[in-house]
């Protein structure tokens, strides 16, 4: 696999990045890479090595915490601060909710957190965990609650109120990618309320991958309307968040790595003092059950 040699487009497909940026990491030695010819061939081992991160088949020995809120990277830093010698580090993916589970069932060493809303008990992620992580033992713990809204143009030229009016009003949407609690409760509510995602300008179209981008798309008129959480939407003052749902954002375990040095620690901080003061300068977020457990 250290062997496997990529084209700069495919390295660029893996970065994210544009092409050019890759011939121009390659000619500033950034990255590594064998000419063959006239095309240059930049091997999988050196791509990793440029993120600073080890191949997938050399982080067994560490876990993977699967979400995308910004609190995770605060407990993987405390997890991983003053750690002895020998014990497995924790690492992020930026996986969504429904991703993160499937992840987790096909592989050891995951942990997720979802915040996925089930319109027939109106009852968030416990529905899911239980579907897509069958035959597991699960601990779920509750991590906090969030304020889930509508991000919408400075001044609200659409007078836009709820889900109804995004259809209603012809306003173009910025969806989320599929497998994000956001996309999911976008679907769920749609399919309650009778409304075809066809009837939805920008609904294949138009997608962001993070509630930062879903915001900045709106500020800049490449949509109309968005959904996200309240704590980014204070910090895109070019738009307005309209509040819609209080939703749970929780963590689940397998019940035999909370016997782990490992599972005890990341346990240990969920229920700390300090984990719970930092989560407090974030605003919409509500830490008044955090580390109950609800599972």
């Amino acid at each position: 696999m250290d062997n496997q040699f990529l084209t700069p487009v495919e390295v660029a497909e893996m970065l994210q990045i544009k092409k050019n940026t890759v011939y121009d990491m390659i000619k500033r030695g950034d990255l590594k890479a064998t000419k063959m010819g006239k095309q240059f061939r930049i091997t999988l081992k050196d791509v990793y090595e440029y993120m600073g991160t080890d191949m997938p088949g050399e982080q067994e020995q560490d876990i993977v915490l699967c979400g995308q809120d910004a609190i995770l990277d605060i407990l993987s830093a405390m997890y991983n601060r003053g750690l002895k010698k020998g014990m497995k580090h924790l690492l992020r993916s930026q996986m969504g909710s429904y991703n993160g589970l499937f992840e987790m069932y096909q592989n050891e060493g995951y942990i997720a957190t979802a915040h996925l809303w089930d319109s027939e008990t109106d009852t968030y992620n416990i529905p899911y965990m239980k579907k897509m992580l069958p035959g597991e033992q699960i601990a779920v713990y509750h991590l906090i609650d969030r304020m889930q809204g509508l991000y919408v143009t400075k001044g609200n030229p659409l007078g836009i109120c709820n889900i109804e009016d995004i259809a209603a009003q012809n306003a173009t949407l910025v969806n989320r990618e599929k497998g994000s609690g956001i996309r999911v409760y976008l679907d769920e509510k749609l399919k309650q309320l009778g409304i075809s995602p066809n009837e939805i300008k920008g609904y294949y179209t138009n997608t962001a991958t993070s509630h930062m981008q879903a915001a900045a798309m709106v500020a800049r008129g490449n949509g109309d309307v968005s959904l996200g959480s309240q704590r980014v939407a204070v910090q895109v003052p070019e738009i307005d968040f309209i509040p819609q749902k209080r939703e749970s954002y929780d963590i689940v375990f397998r019940e035999a790595d909370l016997e782990k040095d490992s599972g005890k620690r990341i346990l240990d901080i969920i229920k700390s003092e300090e984990f719970k003061n930092q989560l407090g300068a974030f605003d919409g977020y509500y830490t008044d059950r955090i580390g109950e457990r609800v599972y």
